[in-house]
């Protein structure tokens, strides 16, 4: 657990850092018109974040926001400032809920479905896995407009 926690640390740190240094033009704009606006998949990583923050504290995460297509972020989270207190809050939280968890109760298999049960340490390991997924797209957005700087410290 202790391992799971310091990867999902170091992943939120790094995809925080990459949204930082980018525009609001970058964030809300689709490269090449058709892909995904990074706003967009920010949100999703917020969203299931916030959903196994929930699952972690055994609450009901309510129902899934997910449907047919991609998810999108809604009006109020358009912009550079709200999306990033959107995604630091649910890092925070996530975090929050990990490292009061006993390892009695870290162990314990939780999910929204039986087949979806997992201990926390899995939890936490996909959701670094799933930060870093997205954050590999912001760091692509950045070298199509000429960043080519790494902005992990």
């Amino acid at each position: 657990m202790e391992y799971a926690i310091k990867a999902f640390e170091s992943a939120a740190k790094d995809y925080l850092d990459d949204l930082e240094v980018m525009s609001e033009e970058q964030l809300l704009g689709s490269a090449g018109g058709e892909a995904r606006k990074p706003v967009d998949f920010t949100y999703e990583v917020a969203v299931i974040q916030n959903r196994v923050a929930a699952i972690l504290s055994v609450k009901d995460p309510g129902p899934s926001p997910f449907g047919e297509g991609w998810i999108e972020a809604p009006a109020e989270l358009a912009s550079k400032v709200a999306i990033m207190e959107f995604m630091q809050a649910s890092c925070d939280d996530l975090l929050e809920v990990a490292r009061g968890l006993t390892d009695e109760q870290s162990a314990i298999p939780v999910g929204t479905k039986p087949e979806n049960a997992k201990p926390a340490y899995a939890h936490l390991n996909f959701l670094a896995l799933h930060a870093m997924y997205h954050d590999a797209q912001l760091n692509f957005i950045q070298s199509l407009n000429g960043d080519m700087a790494v902005h992990w410290s």
